[in-house]
């Protein structure tokens, strides 16, 4: 069984990406990484080449200007690096996920399981994602209970959707595709959205509205650095997290300066009229589980191994005790 790791990215210097902590963080288990390097003037595809290993690929590009709306072009972008991998497995991860070591071989028996299998052609695994620091997770839709498919088969005509979130199945490549056909291996994703210096985080957050609608919902106004993490979230919509991360973080883990206090005043508590709306999807989410979590639309789950929601489970005691009245169980039902 061969199996390809693959990813795309641009500017990690500057946005303060863990691209090589990504890649190496399956790279025991993969026989080629191919990395997509977009056309960037911070040194990222010297970056790139520190991972010194002959398993890793690089594929240069240029990104689409006219692709912008709709983030369109971050799945052109995973498309070029996928149409590159040449395993019968291919695991994707974006330049700020990594996948534990401990579940490295969990992954592999469930690929030498399904490799012949033509009803599967794809692998879930729950997204934990991280903000501000290493010990503080978002807990809201649609980060409560995320299922994205990051295995998939190369060969079975698939190919990343929307903003790359997710892959379609599109037999010899008709234009008409079809939900792609999942196993939930039960296994956590783990998913560095936020963890930068702040001005690392502004340029982040600056460079991310620009693959949507400039002066998007979430960011209407410029951004605002005076206490920033403690703004851009309310506090209802975060919470602790009590697990370990990938060995391939440790050391960025143990540099990183910023650490959020869950009980600081600064914490915005006001909700908004979406964050209302979206608290309200929580809650259906934390009442019917899996079935309300996002993403449903674009897969099939055929199987799962999922028994609980653990990364968040092992996340709630802190929060509940600071708030009983009305704190949700942190559990993800099936």
């Amino acid at each position: 069984m061969r199996i390809s790791g693959f990813t795309f990215v641009r500017d990690a210097v500057r946005l303060d990406y863990p691209v090589v902590e990504s890649i190496q963080s399956i790279l025991p288990i993969v026989d080629e990484f191919v990395v997509n390097v977009g056309a960037s003037n911070d040194g990222t595809i010297d970056l790139v080449r520190r991972v010194a290993s002959p398993k890793v690929r690089i594929v240069e590009s240029a990104w689409n200007p006219n692709l912008s709306f709709g983030g369109y072009v971050l799945a052109q972008q995973t498309n070029i690096a996928l149409f590159n991998c040449t395993g019968d497995w291919a695991i994707y991860l974006q330049s700020d996920e990594a996948i534990h070591q401990r579940d490295h071989k969990r992954l592999l028996d469930l690929m030498a399981k399904y490799r012949d299998d033509e009803r599967v052609e794809g692998l879930l695994l729950q997204r934990v994602s991280f903000y501000g620091d290493y010990e503080t997770i978002l807990n809201m839709h649609p980060l409560r209970c995320e299922l994205v498919c990051r295995v998939v088969k190369p060969h079975r005509f698939v190919l990343s959707r929307g903003d790359a979130l997710g892959f379609t199945v599109h037999p010899k490549y008709k234009e008409k595709g079809r939900r792609i056909r999942v196993i939930d291996t039960g296994l956590d994703l783990f998913h560095y959205l936020d963890v930068r210096s702040s001005a690392a985080s502004k340029a982040f957050i600056e460079q991310k509205s620009k693959l949507w609608i400039a002066g998007s919902e979430r960011n209407p106004k410029p951004v605002e650095m005076t206490h920033y993490y403690y703004n851009q979230f309310p506090r209802q919509f975060v919470m602790k997290y009590r697990g370990d991360h990938p060995a391939s973080m440790q050391e960025r883990i143990r540099s990183h300066q910023t650490r959020l206090d869950l009980d600081s005043p600064h914490w915005r508590t006001r909700l908004t009229t979406a964050e209302r709306k979206t608290r309200l999807r929580t809650k259906l989410v934390e009442l019917l589980g899996w079935r309300a979590a996002p993403g449903r639309a674009g897969r099939k789950i055929v199987g799962t191994y999922r028994r609980g929601d653990e990364a968040f489970a092992r996340s709630a005691s802190a929060d509940t005790k600071r708030d009983k009245a009305g704190a949700p169980d942190n559990q993800c039902g099936r």
